[in-house]
């Protein structure tokens, strides 16, 4: 952080950079040669004037004189004695005189008006940092006035600041860098000048049109020549520009933002300030936690080397006022059960801080109106920028500060997410949304939603708990892919309904509706019933938890709205009256994820509608217990499998190939013990028409009522199979197929052979279940009434 200065007479050297010094860079040394003619002193070009006696004398009393009479290279924004006069009247009443003014105080304010370096007024309407006197027009044209700071000799001293654990620590003050408004930066933008300008600057009229206005004067004289520089003739004193975070730190009515904003600073200990400045003491920088930008920091970057960076990088911040914050809470969360400002959530709180901010560059008022600025995750930033005061419009040393009198809320607040972000009760959920970076996809109003919300005490009840914003299952904490598939499962893409629905049916006649969830990578429905719903994971409990009614796995749903409704889409809040539960994302905590080791854990259960199939593959000798696996089902398959019942009666009708009874009821004692099988090959043959491989099954969907796919044309070919031979020695692979039918508010199957032509009659898939398929991560299942 060494601050080289050239000492000698302008007339020796070339004026360089101490960048360009250190770098070797002599690519730039022409940008900034010595002048063709020569003037004397900046100093002594003021004396000469005659009405620029009290700058000079504050030049004089802060130390400057020997600097700016010809021992550094500088470039001068001089006000004379009537604009001086005026500021010191206008800032510390009349009477007042320079030399009433502190030593502090004057380096500042004298400070702010010496550049580093000696500029030209081409080379302040446009900078050119990294290509110097080297650039093309193309380069040229390229971000032109936009490396609108130049570094001052105006510094405030060290502070002493109490950091995050508590430690007083001493906080280094980097030099003010001055903004020069020029016209090309008005044109880069393409916005108009006069307005943006005097936005800020409103007793200050644009003079810039064919050069630039300085912070809040304009000039009067450009390009003063001197000896050891130039001058321009100011028409205003240039007030010494603070950090953004120094202007709301001293404007109580925005503590509120300040606070929440300050959950994420720190300090650094900074050793080469420490070396270069510290004599023995630690010298310390204020910053904040990106994607928050550095509003307290005088610099972007602390590198006085790089140019460009200092030159360009600015902030922007739209600070909402305490009473502002105030309307917004009790409009928005305290309806969501909160207490206090700062019991929201911190998910919360940063998104909509990343609204109060764009942490790259400075933004004109004429640029939010056309919506060109966006903030850190990519949404439009919107506020009505007139009806920001002309006082709480402050241009800043690091950027810009608009003091808002309104609480915009971020795109989130308003989509079908917003009820995580309003309702305490769903921070969990909302932990997960974040975690997952599902929030932005959600917001999206390219596309509309159905979402579900779980609250706390739902996922308490299923053992999750956050601690120190860490979610937990138990013990073990929650993995992100596990988050991600939580949300997923809650939310259903409205594009991608079968049917039209403008809300769930919520009517207790609502009748039976499928909706598939977003969840990736698998097949994850949510089912409603007359008005309740359940999921594909919690469906399948009906299966083999024993006891398990509709009851159990079905909830209830409560519309959540706001205003006049979420921008894209409906949000609801469900729970189960009798025991709460949380949706699954997936079978990661089902306690059969899979379909076949849960049937042959239960094959003994008689009361199970999978019973008397388990026991025809036990005949078949298809099944191995020790693997938990079927002997041909090698891939996940769709199984229409035949109940108890229509199993029995299939038997007694001698309908089941390689197979006899001595059985005469329905009801006989140890049917399947009275059960003979007479030829084994052919009965496992006949019960591979059962298995369909989704390998081979060309349907984006699981049959369901209203599922609107059609197998008309070739069928799905199930694991019945076998290879024939024709008399010119050409092999060819005969398979059974089943098409599938929805018609009439039913689900049929019936078989077609090889050639597409169906064969028998259709069978009914029982409707005890609402033709709801049940799906597993081995198999979907339906169940029916024939055997096929």
């Amino acid at each position: 952080m060494k601050h080289t200065r050239i000492t000698v007479p302008l007339r020796w050297l070339l004026l360089l950079l101490p960048v360009l010094t250190l770098s070797c860079d002599d690519k730039l040394a022409e940008y900034y040669k010595e002048p063709d003619w020569l003037k004397g002193s900046i100093y002594e070009v003021l004396q000469d004037r005659g009405d620029y006696t009290i700058f000079l004398k504050g030049i004089d009393l802060a130390g400057f004189k020997p600097m700016v009479n010809g021992k550094s290279i500088l470039t001068v924004m001089a006000p004379n004695d009537e604009a001086f006069n005026a500021y010191l009247e206008a800032t510390y009443g009349a009477g007042t005189t320079i030399d009433d003014l502190s030593q502090p105080d004057l380096k500042k304010l004298i400070g702010f008006h010496v550049l580093y370096y000696a500029f030209d007024r081409e080379k302040l309407i446009n900078f050119r940092p990294n290509e110097g006197d080297a650039a093309t027009d193309e380069q040229r044209d390229i971000n032109a006035g936009l490396f609108y700071k130049h570094r001052t000799k105006s510094q405030d001293g060290i502070t002493l600041e109490l950091d995050t654990a508590g430690k007083w620590v001493n906080v280094y003050h980097l030099e003010r860098f001055l903004p020069v408004f020029s016209y090309r930066m008005f044109q880069t933008k393409q916005i108009d000048a006069k307005y943006n300008y005097e936005y800020f600057y409103s007793g200050t009229p644009w003079d810039g049109d064919a050069g630039f206005n300085v912070s809040n004067a304009k000039v009067d004289e450009y390009s003063v020549l001197s000896d050891n520089g130039y001058v321009y003739l100011v028409d205003k004193v240039l007030k010494p520009l603070e950090t953004i975070y120094k202007e709301l730190a001293s404007n109580p009515d925005y503590s509120d933002f300040l606070a929440l904003y300050d959950k994420y600073d720190y300090y650094v200990l900074d050793e080469v300030l420490t070396r270069e400045y510290g004599n023995n003491t630690e010298l310390y920088q204020h910053y904040h936690t990106a994607p928050m930008a550095n509003i307290a920091s005088e610099w972007p970057v602390t590198d006085y080397k790089k140019v460009s960076d200092l030159a360009f990088t600015s902030y922007s911040v739209f600070a909402p006022s305490n009473a502002a914050f105030t309307r917004f809470f009790e409009d928005y969360w305290k309806v969501g059960g909160y207490d206090s400002l700062y019991e929201v959530s911190p998910q919360s709180i940063e998104y909509l801080l990343y609204n109060c901010m764009y942490p790259s560059s400075l933004v004109f008022p004429e640029e939010i109106t056309k919506g060109l600025i966006k903030n850190s995750y990519g949404t439009v930033i919107k506020f009505d920028v007139d009806a920001v005061k002309p006082q709480n419009r402050i241009m800043c040393v690091n950027g810009t500060l608009y003091g808002c009198d309104e609480l915009t809320p971020p795109a989130m607040f308003g989509s079908v997410t917003g009820p995580a972000f309003q309702y305490k009760k769903f921070s969990y959920f909302l932990k997960m949304m974040t975690t997952a970076d599902l929030v932005m996809t959600l917001c999206s109003d390219a596309t509309s939603y159905f979402m579900l919300y779980p609250s706390n005490d739902v996922m308490n009840a299923s053992g999750i708990t956050l601690t120190e914003d860490i979610l937990y299952r138990g013990t073990t904490k929650v993995g992100s892919g596990s988050q991600q598939n939580y949300v997923y499962s809650h939310v259903v893409s409205r594009d991608g309904i079968t049917g039209s629905y403008d809300a769930l049916p919520l009517g207790s006649g609502s009748g039976d509706h499928v909706f598939r969830t977003l969840t990736p990578g698998s097949v994850l429905y949510w089912y409603m019933s007359n008005g309740r719903l359940t999921n594909s994971v919690k469906f399948n409990e009906l299966l083999y938890v024993s006891g398990t009614t509709e009851d159990d796995v079905f909830c209830e749903l409560e519309e959540l709205t706001f205003r006049d409704g979420w921008n894209n889409g409906k949000a609801y809040a469900y729970t189960n009256s009798k025991k709460p539960f949380l949706l699954e994302g997936s079978q990661e905590n089902a306690i059969y994820p899979k379909y076949v080791p849960m049937m042959l854990n239960n094959r003994n259960d008689a009361t199970k509608p999978y019973y008397g199939f388990i026991q025809l593959l036990d005949l078949a000798d298809m099944y191995d217990t020790e693997t938990q696996s079927i002997n041909a089902m090698v891939e996940s398959c769709l199984l229409f499998l035949p109940t108890t019942n229509a199993v029995k009666q299939a038997i007694l009708d001698g309908k089941i190939p390689g197979l006899t009874t001595t059985n005469t009821t329905l009801n006989d004692s140890a049917f399947f013990a009275n059960c003979t099988v007479t030829n084994q090959p052919d009965m496992q043959y006949y019960l591979l028409k059962y298995f369909i491989p989704f390998s081979s099954a060309v349907i984006s969907n699981y049959p369901y009522v209203g599922w609107n796919e059609d197998t008309s044309k070739g069928g799905l070919p199930t694991l019945q199979t076998y290879d024939v031979v024709d008399n010119e020695g050409k092999a060819s692979s005969v398979t059974t197929r089943m098409h599938v039918t929805d018609t009439g508010g039913r689900l049929k199957v019936q078989e077609m052979d090889n050639n597409g032509v169906l064969q028998g009659q259709p069978v009914e898939v029982v409707s005890d279940y609402h033709y709801f398929p049940f799906i597993f991560d081995d198999a979907c299942v339906h169940f029916i009434k024939e055997v096929l």
